[in-house]
């Protein structure tokens, strides 16, 4: 049975092939115990991050997959586009691996700690997609030219964990198996938050 999970105006349908997919954001364990560390250091405040998505593939792929929306508002998130988005992306990697790592010493019921924790071994397929949608991916080539160029910034800031790394979009050909998304209503519209505003 496939695994629908919502995100940013977005249903991801992780399909059979996928043994696991849950919002890690979203989990307790985050909210709970990996989002303890956080406070200031230097007067500068300091938490841990999480991606949206989590999922294990049956053939042994580990994704993580962060979704942002900027569609509706193209002006707010302009700046974003340059590399920044990408940046986000791969510190709330950092703090997602090093969370799976603690939660696989302790007693977590909610997700099978020590079967991702086991993925993240050297030998294991590991990919990290950004999922990005904007207004501007109207034409593909282009839309595939800023993909491609943000998937740069983040392949150059995850070469310590030797991952594999995509910026994908509905605007392109998708190339993660068995996974499908489809555009909840209020998708690109206006009114919706900010994805400026949203964690």
């Amino acid at each position: 049975m496939p695994t629908l999970l919502e995100i940013e105006h977005q249903r991801f349908e992780f399909g059979d092939q996928w043994s696991t997919a849950f919002k890690y954001d979203d989990s307790i364990f985050y909210r709970k115990e990996a989002n303890k560390l956080q406070g200031d250091l230097d007067g500068i405040p300091q938490s841990a991050k999480a991606v949206d998505i989590v999922a294990l593939h049956g053939r042994g792929i580990l994704l993580f997959l962060e979704a942002k929306d900027f569609r509706g508002h193209r002006i707010a998130n302009k700046t974003r586009l340059n590399g920044e988005v990408a940046i986000e992306t791969a510190v709330k990697v950092r703090d997602t691996v090093a969370a799976l790592i603690g939660a696989s010493r302790m007693a977590v019921d909610e997700f099978a700690a020590s079967t991702l924790a086991t993925a993240l071994q050297p030998g294991s397929h590991v990919t990290v997609v950004l999922w990005l949608e904007d207004d501007t991916f109207r034409d593909a080539d282009d839309a595939k030219r800023k993909l491609n160029s943000l998937n740069g910034v983040l392949k150059s800031k995850l070469t310590w964990l030797n991952v594999k790394t995509l910026v994908l979009s509905s605007s392109v050909a998708n190339r993660l198996p068995d996974l499908r998304v489809t555009n909840l209503a209020g998708a690109g519209q206006p009114n919706t938050p900010n994805p400026t505003q949203i964690a």
